[in-house]
């Protein structure tokens, strides 16, 4: 993977510590402490993932990426597809805060990897090839300041 657009970079953590935390549910590491345990230590892992990073990398995707994206190139069947993401990622949190099945953790794992390789293969991809460069930098500094307001230390 080359160096991103400078316009991504205030997003660009939270893929790679999502991909963390789909690989340690997917490799099952920790579970000798018992599956039940285990259970509820990841999902209080990922309500914290969730409540950190996840809810402001969609909120800056979906309020602002997004629709300036869309603002330049028309409607994109891959923003769609990102924003229901989004949704069935959320509903999986809240699935998660009354059953710590193996399953439900599997199916968030699964979901977020994905998520994140289609942005990563394709999402950014497109932005970068055809966002024009001064309104990729503009939306970027916009993401990077509301993310300042929204995490301080940024």
């Amino acid at each position: 993977m080359g160096d991103r657009h400078d316009s991504l970079i205030p997003l660009s953590d939270q893929p790679q510590h999502a991909l963390a935390l789909a690989v340690v549910i997917r490799r099952r590491f920790g579970i000798e402490k018992g599956e039940s345990i285990w259970g509820v230590a990841m999902v209080e892992i990922i309500q914290q993932a969730y409540t950190a990073e996840l809810i402001d990398h969609f909120e800056a995707e979906e309020t602002v990426r997004f629709p300036e994206m869309e603002r330049h190139l028309g409607k994109l069947a891959l923003v769609g597809e990102l924003l229901r993401d989004h949704a069935s990622l959320r509903a999986l949190v809240q699935l998660l805060e009354t059953s710590q099945a193996l399953p439900l953790l599997d199916g968030f794992a699964a979901l977020l990897e994905t998520h994140v390789r289609k942005e990563e293969r394709h999402f950014f991809l497109e932005y970068e090839k055809r966002m024009p460069a001064d309104e990729a930098r503009r939306v970027g500094e916009e993401i990077k300041v509301r993310l300042a307001k929204l995490c301080p230390g940024f």
